[in-house]
């Protein structure tokens, strides 16, 4: 009877995979997508978009076809942009199958084959080696030093060695000897036996519960939601009495209702989400040109308002590239200038011997870091061996933590072995007395705490006779210390220090040690909170003590990608506007669930980039400052461009309600309403997103949480504005009817004048501290074109027969159009007289 190892290796049968195939499905994510009917639903719930179609079945039943066409192309439009933008969202999920490799070599019926990775099944045998990518989670039950690079999970650039276990180990399984999906083999081979596919591996899992994080709405968002929502309750609780009282005054109830539908189209703001849309888009063209992809529209405003940016040291603050930065041969003796090949001989048995013992073409990013240096320094020098052979490999074991490679040298019979590992590995090879070891792991550690990953060097030889089976067995040298680091980008302490005087607060969060961290934070200028929390102490803090610590709390290393989680919805419990950026699978929760997600558009993963808000595009992570005083100049202009729709609405709601006091037919339609308030008014508003901040320096505090988009003052100031010129728009009026001009004579008349005091109040809103005239000089040429624009679209509604119908208009004298237009112009612009009264 074949031993149990031997019939592991034989693998699954052809028949046993199929079947488990059929149980567990593909080595694929699961996505679940909306429904078409599901989302036209949501997008119908919209009170404007209900108010539309309800205003278009009674034109419908009232016979005017033209009315309800109009009304209904409108929602179409709207329902037909909102599907695009839902289904582009999809596409973070869809990203996770872009981790696994297209192809898998595994043991079936004790053959070796290469299938679609999409067809592993768990208890698949699948061989890895350096290069290829994880295809599922398992564990290995054989290997030769075999690394693997998990930065993407853990955060953590340093490749972890894997562990064998028995194949017949049904667990628990230790840390060191799981492998998983998604990651990479840096160095050694292996084979692991498969236990999770799927959406059960790790990637799997951080996938769905990405399908399960609702995004944070912003600050903006919610404030508009609520000061749309409380327009409208008002406006129903009055639309019900207009219903009441025209229905009994003239019996027409049809004619009733569409009157209160009116009303309630005109009290609710519905451009603000136009304006929203518009500002966002423009801002995010904006920032585009500063090198950051605006993913998701909304985050810009957020980016204006951030306190806190929770930075992931790997890849984000460092270039998650390991480099050799310095050499130690003794206590006094170290070199960390390479400006020159002319160094001293030690550092050259230094080098050339962390050369040998590594492999001659490594994919090792250490390895590569430690061999680039060396040809440069060491070129056209006897320290190269490229023409040396290896005979003999000693790899890492979990008990002795240092590999060698012996050489034939050019000497007949002689080995030359070159070691490296970790520095108290390398102690034990040499036989440091215990007074050696102590002073070097005094060394070693002050390295440490300054940020490097310290390497030990020794070298041996052998003449004459055989290579020892063990590397213990070895007369070692001890050469000194390699050390490496993943270097700070260059442009990150000025950017950090502009978050700081920007009011933003710096977190690290890591899944490194804690003294690495501190490094870094001290490099790039976070003294003043030094204070950190690791992964494990993380676990164990009550909510309520998380709380109290995140004060002073700089640096979270040791961090899990569930506990960045946790770190930012601590964060944003205690009212803190959460931007985060990173750039690897394990940062994509976080990265969802912030205010702001920010992730690296050239180094990071497709999953990051799909789950952020912002890309930088350039991984300039000082395009990130400039993101934020574009946000705050955004939010500053959606408040005048606010102010503005509130004072416009106050003559067309007065002009809704006017029916219902005289008796007199409808006076704006639902189709005024939806030119007025969908088209000019949003076309009008484009004109303030091109302001520049007009008050607060570069470096001012993020604005509070709970700050209002409008404040009473802008409130009051933009009522009296629109009650200016509502009470004009009723004396002229009741002057023309007095006159004995007819409905539709008025209507076009009060039409006019109100276009054109939208555009006067526009002006005179477009600073609070000076004279239009001033910004109009700074005003870009193509907005001069949005006024020709909006004017020629009021000339056009007067030009054609359907147009004159749908708006109930008829032709007037050309005298009674510039007394409109001076009308209009004196109703707005009489109040630049208040700004040189008060801010002069």
């Amino acid at each position: 009877m074949p031993s149990a190892k031997e019939i592991v290796y034989k693998g699954l049968s052809f028949q046993e995979a199929s079947e488990l195939l059929h149980k567990f499905g593909p080595n694929e994510s699961k996505l679940k997508k909306t429904s078409f009917w599901k989302t036209t639903l949501s997008i119908l719930s919209e009170p404007m978009l209900s108010l539309l179609l309800a205003c278009g079945f009674i034109y419908a039943l009232l016979g005017d076809l033209e009315e309800a066409i109009t009304l209904s192309i409108a929602v179409i439009a709207v329902i037909s942009l909102t599907i695009f933008q839902k289904n582009k969202s999809e596409k973070a999920l869809e990203s996770l199958r872009k981790l696994s490799p297209l192809r898998a070599k595994v043991i079936r019926a004790g053959k070796k084959i290469e299938i679609d990775s999409a067809f592993i099944v768990p208890g698949d045998l699948v061989f890895l080696s350096e290069g290829d990518k994880v295809p599922a989670d398992g564990y290995l039950i054989d290997g030769l030093n075999l690394h693997s690079d998990e930065s993407l999970l853990t955060g953590e650039s340093i490749p972890v060695l894997k562990e064998e276990t028995d194949p017949n180990n049904l667990g628990p399984y230790l840390e060191s000897q799981k492998i998983y999906s998604g990651t990479k083999i840096v160095s050694g081979e292996g084979i692991i036996k498969v236990l999770f596919t799927g959406d059960s591996t790790s990637i799997g899992a951080i996938g769905k519960e990405m399908g399960e994080i609702s995004e944070s709405e912003s600050p903006l968002q919610k404030e508009a939601k609520k000061f749309t929502m409380f327009f409208f309750l008002g406006a129903l609780v009055v639309s019900v009495f207009l219903i009441y009282g025209l229905g009994i005054r003239n019996g027409n109830w049809m004619q009733s209702v569409l009157a209160a539908l009116t009303f309630l189209m005109a009290v609710l703001p519905e451009e603000i989400p136009v304006v929203l849309s518009i500002f966002f888009s423009l801002g995010a063209w904006r920032i585009s040109k500063s090198g950051v992809l605006t993913r998701k529209l909304n985050s810009i405003e957020s980016l204006g308002a951030a306190t806190v940016l929770c930075v992931d040291k790997t890849g984000t603050l460092t270039e998650n590239q390991m480099k050799v930065k310095g050499l130690v041969s003794s206590e006094k003796n170290s070199l960390f200038e390479f400006k020159t090949p002319d160094i001293a001989e030690e550092f050259h048995l230094l080098l050339e011997f962390s050369i040998l013992a590594s492999k001659k073409d490594p994919f090792d990013p250490m390895e590569k870091a430690i061999r680039e240096l060396g040809i440069n320094l060491l070129y056209d020098t006897e320290h190269l061996h490229a023409d040396w052979t290896l005979e003999k490999e000693y790899p890492l074991s979990p008990k002795l933590l240092a590999l060698s490679y012996a050489w034939n040298s050019e000497e007949p019979g002689t080995f030359v072995i070159g070691t490296k590992g970790a520095p108290e590995a390398i102690f034990d090879l040499c036989h440091f007395s215990e007074e050696r070891t102590i002073q070097w792991e005094k060394i070693t550690e002050t390295y440490s705490l300054q940020g490097y990953r310290a390497i030990g060097v020794a070298r041996s030889k052998i003449v004459n006779s055989s290579l020892p089976e063990n590397q213990h067995d070895l007369e070692f040298e001890f050469l000194g210390l390699i050390l490496l680091e993943d270097p700070i980008r260059e442009s990150v302490p000025s950017s950090v220090s502009e978050c700081i005087q920007a009011g933003i607060r710096v977190i690290i969060i890591t899944g490194d040690h804690a003294g690495t961290a501190k490094a870094v934070a001290s490099k790039i200028g976070l003294e003043g909170y030094q204070e950190s929390i690791t992964g494990d102490e993380l676990e164990k803090l009550t909510s309520d003590e998380l709380d109290s610590k995140l004060d002073t709390v700089g640096i979270f290393s040791r961090i899990k990608p569930a506990q960045k989680l946790k770190i930012v919805r601590a964060f944003q419990k205690k009212g803190e506007i959460v931007a985060m950026t990173g750039d690897g699978v394990n940062d994509a929760l976080a990265l969802q669930a912030a205010h702001i997600g920010i992730s690296m558009g050239k180094r990071g993963t497709d999953v990051a980039r799909e789950a952020s808000d912002l890309v930088l595009l350039d991984d300039n992570f000082s395009s990130i400052v400039k993101s934020v005083f574009l946000g705050r100049r955004i939010y500053e202009n959606i408040q005048k461009s606010v102010s503005y729709i509130l004072s416009v609405h106050i003559p067309i709601i007065g002009m809704s309600l006017l029916p219902a006091f005289t008796g007199d037919p409808i006076f704006f339609f639902p189709a005024h309403i939806l030119l007025l308030e969908l088209i000019i008014d949003p076309t009008c508003s484009i004109v303030f997103e091109s302001l520049d901040l007009e008050k607060g320096d570069r470096y001012s505090s993020p604005r509070r949480k709970n700050s209002s988009l409008i404040s009473l003052s802008r409130f009051i100031l933009s009522f009296s504005q629109g009650a200016g010129v509502l009470a004009l728009l009723l004396v002229s009026y009741f002057w023309l009817k007095q006159e004995g001009h007819n409905e539709n004579q008025i209507r076009s008349f009060g039409f006019i004048f109100l276009v054109v005091s939208n555009f006067s109040l526009m002006l005179t809103n477009l600073t609070h501290q000076g004279g239009f005239i001033s910004i109009l000089r700074s005003l870009h040429s193509n907005v001069f074109w949005i006024f020709f624009l909006a004017a020629s679209a009021l000339i056009l509604s007067f030009q054609f027969e359907f147009s004159l119908r749908l708006f109930g208009f008829e032709k007037i004298p050309s005298d009674w159009i510039f007394f409109s237009i001076g009308l209009g112009l004196i109703s707005g612009l009489i109040w630049e007289i208040r700004k040189i009264r008060f801010f002069a």
